[in-house]
């Protein structure tokens, strides 16, 4: 069997740092779901079959005081650190075009336009990742803005962080690129770019190694985000950093559920019989309509329907919706099925009884 390259996690460190609230910034620009991608990752990172790493080696900090704080916490890591060390951030960005493009992470009290002398300098996150020369493996994600257009979703956007956030030996993740924004979508418990981390640490990779290096997690994320249209994260490596393994590899073959068993014996809806409908643009234009209209049952309906027709982009419409309503089996369960085999038309099926239940 190939040795194990995952990090000891009993020598290994992360800092988790978040900001959900601005003391000083518009409602708009308050990021709620921060405050759950800090629990849950934490959490994650702790699991054994993902990487077992002791909560006293991983500090949380939600809404730190000053920058004082995060400097402090991430040197004591470094200093303790032997095998790996991880920073993450997730909150607002900022940045001073008039002076110049230099990355601040915002802390509570950090304000816009004329705060940032109250942020955290990036500069000083990677300094002590500099002086962190002697542990082998570091790791800095970044979930992060500098600026964005008042949205009725909370707007989040990097520029081209992982460029200027690289380090020697050091892999460094964010969120987008630096012509997208990122986004914290209104309705959802987390922000798009760490929920959907927080997904393939938990649900895994098909047919990938038993161990998820940097590379591998990036490219099954730009996968993902960009099949639900979402920003595309970015990726800068250094010193053989794409290949720093971050996690094992929890993928297994799942079983029908208790649900998809039950409905397999289940008479099928008076429509079922209906012809497949036809994969075109006058079609999907009728989804969009619909939901425009407020008419949300048809348009699920007609969007399911799509789905059973073998329409790829319709799968993940579904597959998108299931997580952002917390149905995270049935999520994994349609994402893992072939497009138009008897698996996946076995859950489209359920998943319309299920709305004409509701009726």
């Amino acid at each position: 069997m190939t040795p194990s390259r995952l990090p000891d996690p009993s020598a290994s460190r992360a800092v988790l740092v978040g900001v959900s609230q601005y003391s000083a910034m518009a409602e708009n620009r308050q990021l709620p779901a921060v405050k759950n991608n800090l629990q849950r990752l934490a959490a994650l990172l702790s699991e054994p079959r993902i990487w077992g790493l002791p909560s006293e080696h991983c500090v949380v900090l939600h809404q730190p005081d000053d920058a004082d704080a995060v400097i402090s916490a991430l040197r004591t890591a470094a200093q303790e650190a032997t095998a790996s060390l991880l920073f993450y951030y997730a909150g607002h960005g900022l940045t001073d075009p008039l002076t110049d493009d230099e990355l601040h992470l915002a802390l509570p009290n950090s304000r816009e336009p004329a705060g940032i002398h109250l942020a955290l300098r990036y500069q000083n996150v990677r300094a002590e990742f500099l002086r962190a020369a002697a542990v082998p493996q570091k790791v800095v994600i970044l979930d992060c803005c500098w600026s964005g257009k008042a949205l009725k979703s909370a707007t989040m956007g990097s520029g081209d962080l992982a460029a200027v956030a690289a380090v020697k030996g050091t892999a460094v993740l964010t969120a987008c690129a630096s012509t997208a924004k990122a986004l914290s979508p209104a309705g959802e418990d987390c922000t798009a770019f760490t929920g959907a981390l927080m997904q393939i640490l938990h649900e895994g990779i098909r047919g990938g190694h038993r161990e998820l290096d940097v590379e591998t997690l990036f490219q099954s994320l730009d996968t993902r985000l960009g099949s639900e249209n979402r920003p595309r994260p970015q990726l800068a490596t250094s010193g053989f950093g794409s290949g720093l393994v971050l996690a094992m590899n929890t993928w297994q073959e799942p079983a029908p559920s208790a649900e998809l068993q039950e409905v397999a014996g289940t008479p099928a809806l008076p429509d079922a019989v209906r012809p497949p409908l036809p994969v075109d643009m006058d079609t999907r234009r009728r989804v969009q309509e619909l939901l425009r209209a407020g008419h949300y049952q048809a348009a699920q309906e007609l969007r399911l329907r799509l789905a059973e027709s073998g329409d790829i982009s319709a799968v993940r419409e579904v597959v998108a919706q299931l997580r952002r309503e917390g149905q995270y089996q049935s999520a994994v369960e349609l994402d893992r099925a072939d497009v138009g085999s008897q698996a996946a038309l076995q859950i489209l099926r359920w998943l319309r009884q299920r709305s004409h239940r509701k009726l």
